[in-house]
């Protein structure tokens, strides 16, 4: 089970499917988009580990723990910059 958490193309692939599932099903920009950029940045830095011989993701574990974190980050920058401010609020004077 370890050794599939720790695949650089299992990180790959899981970015890309929860990416197709956010665009063609949910739509909202919120769930899985930023959870399957995280996914493929964490895929990206594995892959970076096996071509240059760095560790920067030592354990499957902090591998975990980066992509909650890519994971939020992603949300709120996304939330931040594509946020809906055209609608007038009556409340705004």
């Amino acid at each position: 089970m370890i050794n599939l958490i720790e695949n650089a193309n299992n990180w790959l692939i899981l970015g890309t499917i929860l990416i197709i599932i956010e665009l063609f099903f949910i739509g909202s920009f919120v769930v899985f988009l930023p959870a399957g950029l995280a996914a493929i940045l964490v895929g990206v830095i594995y892959k970076i580990q096996i071509y240059l011989g760095v560790i920067i993701l030592f354990s499957w574990a902090f591998s975990l723990v980066v992509w909650g974190l890519f994971s939020i980050a992603l949300s709120f920058l996304i939330q931040k910059y594509y946020k809906d401010n055209s609608s007038k609020d009556i409340n705004d004077y």
